[in-house]
């Protein structure tokens, strides 16, 4: 019966989708491959895994901030985005890397993000520190900050002195997340924390939500939210208090305030926060309606974590793991087994049957109108189905109501080989293979008004055609999604990182991305390193194999329209500066035809969050397809009014928008 729905789902969500697009054309890509811009950008020889775009100067060219990346401790590399030419012409550029940035010394295992924390339209760091000091071999920081912290930005690539995060739990941080949980204008921080003794127990620290007020200095400050069931020990049933937490995300999914995604790692199931805040409040004489003072000001952190309240609904909406829970692993034979020796180890409790969860992206793939997700997860075969796979997860609101996610086997973009014949045996690469996918993100990659995917697999030795790489599925008329990477030129072996912007300001966007070697043999090292040009075919035989961050410009300009909007809030109508939460709706006639109904894109502008802080420009983008304009865009702010604006005939093209100037 299960079955029967599903398939009715399933059907109907691809004939909605046909009838959306029927009139559309496939994209040319074929014949306009992505560029690998690396050496012309400026950027030749970087290594790195982590890496973010950032518009570090305010004018609204992307920079680019490199992470450490390798086991001492090092500074992040700062490059600007400059305009060389000198005839000024608009997709011009070239990046320049700046010193003396006064950001901290850190290590890979750290996480920096930037927001602007104190809403002066200035970008700011968050430093997250790892403090694994649970372990025997912690070794203390010599150097500071000792604890995670945020520098006040100057708007040149230059910070002031850190600001201690003082409430936030010393831990061994792994994920950050920007965003404005209670919509007061202020940005919050979500910091999710990983295993207390990696390889000692299950234990996990807890994570931390810190809600931001003004302390009495009129400076920023943060008071800690307390998470639920934070204090309560693991029980390895319903696993309650800390699970190891790999990423997490502020997302809109309902006309409520701003859920809470924590992605979790070791097979632990994810959560999901849905948050509130206490009604009725007591208003005070000569405050805003929204005060949570009461006449003294040291008293408004406490009402602040008072006035919130939330709750884990990941189960009930399907975005915890999986349906299958038994946790039992792949039965091989005597010499599979002695091949991988992980296969040898014992079938798992129901609360390690799920996870892996690395990343989170978030996007209308069906423009019905709701936000949908794509969780990626690391798979391992010898696992078996204890191990959870990379899965769409499409949003149920619009249809039933009801926020809830399904998976459909329709949108599977699994490449796994495919399980041997009846009567056949089971093969040694069955066994070995993986699915490393570390990093996901959701986009109109080719601007015909469908969301695109991005998958960034590394870190394990997998044979072709399953190696782990950079991938990108553009969505088809029927709303699957189809791996183009190869028909688009592009071949980028052990993908890290990703992020996205327009940096050469043509409409498109454009690809930045890291790449990690970890667990790559020395040939698939070598073979990465002559794609990336980091080996050439005459380098020495004994030439070390260096990672290469690449940048790949996209041409989709060339064939398609586009538009995006960069927003700008106002804290006194309780927006954050970087209108973080903010959704968007535009509706524009894609192929010019009146025959063929408009169709209605939605956006959200995120901050930070997912795995290890990833990030892209603070845009929102959306394909034209070939309509020169939009008929309608709708803004609805993230304020408890819901502030709207509608913008009718909008042309194609970028549009700063602010509040205050409507």
């Amino acid at each position: 019966m299960i079955q029967t729905v599903m398939e009715l789902i399933r059907h109907a969500f691809a004939l909605c989708l046909c009838l959306f697009f029927t009139s559309l054309k496939a994209s040319p890509f074929a014949q306009h491959p992505w560029k690998r811009a690396t050496v012309e950008a400026g950027l030749d020889g970087i290594q790195a895994s982590r890496l973010k775009f950032v518009d570090l100067n305010g004018d609204l060219r992307p920079d680019i901030v490199l992470l450490p990346d390798n086991e001492a401790y090092e500074a992040p590399r700062l490059y600007i985005n400059q305009q060389p030419d000198s005839k000024g012409l608009k997709d011009s550029f070239r990046f320049t890397e700046i010193s003396d940035t006064n950001l901290p010394i850190h290590s890979k295992e750290d996480i920096l993000v930037f927001a602007d924390i104190n809403n002066d339209g200035i970008q700011d760091a968050i430093l997250g520190r790892n403090l694994d000091f649970y372990q025997p071999d912690y070794t203390p920081l010599v150097f500071g900050p000792t604890r995670s912290s945020w520098y006040p930005g100057k708007g040149d690539g230059v910070f002031s002195d850190p600001i201690q995060l003082a409430d936030a739990t010393l831990a061994t941080t792994r994920a950050i997340a920007v965003g404005d949980v209670n919509e007061d204008g202020l940005p919050d921080l979500f910091i999710g924390n990983w295993y207390e003794r990696y390889f000692s127990g299950y234990e996990a620290f807890e994570n931390d939500l810190l809600l931001q007020h003004t302390n009495q200095k009129n400076q920023p400050s943060f008071v800690r939210w307390s998470i639920p069931n934070e204090t309560l020990p693991t029980d390895f049933t319903n696993d309650l208090g800390g699970r190891p937490t790999y990423g997490a995300a502020f997302v809109r999914l309902n006309e409520g305030l701003p859920f809470i995604l924590e992605l979790n790692y070791g097979r632990r199931w994810n959560r999901l926060y849905k948050m509130d805040t206490r009604r009725p409040l007591r208003e005070v004489p000569g405050t805003s309606s929204n005060s949570l003072a009461l006449g003294e000001i040291d008293a408004t952190s406490a009402h602040l974590v008072r006035h919130l309240k939330g709750r884990d609904i990941a189960a009930s909406t399907g975005v915890d793991g999986d349906a299958i829970r038994h946790g039992r692993h792949q039965k091989w034979k005597q010499e599979f087994a002695n091949e991988k020796p992980r296969s040898k180890r014992p079938d798992e409790p129901p609360f390690r049957a799920n996870g892996n969860t690395f990343d989170v992206a978030v996007g209308d793939i069906d423009n019905d109108g709701d936000f949908d997700l794509f969780f990626s997860t690391i798979f391992h075969a010898w696992a078996g189905e204890s191990s959870d796979l990379s899965r769409f997860l499409v949003n149920q609101l619009a249809e039933t109501g009801s926020l809830a996610f399904i998976p459909s086997e329709h949108l599977s973009v699994n490449r796994l080989p495919p399980p041997p014949k009846a009567g056949t045996e089971w093969e040694i690469h069955h066994v070995r293979q993986n699915q490393g996918d570390i990093y996901a993100e959701l986009a109109d990659l080719n601007q015909d008004g469908r969301i695109d995917l991005i998958i960034c697999s590394s870190d394990y030795p997998d044979e072709p055609p399953y190696e782990e790489r950079l991938r990108l599925f553009f969505q088809q008329d029927d709303g699957s999604f189809s791996d183009v990477t190869k028909k688009l030129g592009i071949d980028h072996i052990g993908a890290g990182m990703p992020s996205l912007a327009d940096v050469d300001l043509d409409g498109d966007l454009d690809l930045l991305v890291g790449q990690s070697f970890n667990r790559l043999p020395i040939e698939k090292r070598h073979q990465a390193a002559l794609i990336s040009g980091a080996l050439s075919p005459d380098s020495p035989a004994d030439a070390v194999p260096k990672r290469r961050a690449s940048l790949f410009l996209n041409p989709a300009a060339d064939y398609n329209n586009s538009m995006t909007l960069s927003l700008r809030g106002d804290p006194a109508n309780q927006i954050t500066r970087d209108a973080f939460g903010s959704i968007v709706r535009l509706t524009a006639d894609l192929d010019n035809d009146p025959t063929t109904p408009d169709i209605t894109q939605s956006r959200q502008l995120q901050g930070p969050g997912g795995h290890a802080g990833k990030q892209n420009q603070f845009i929102l983008h959306f394909g034209l397809g070939k309509a020169l304009r939009a008929k309608t865009v709708e803004i609805i702010w993230p304020n408890p009014q819901r502030s709207r604006n509608l913008l009718k005939d909008l042309k194609a093209g970028h549009h700063e928008i602010d509040l205050n100037t409507l």
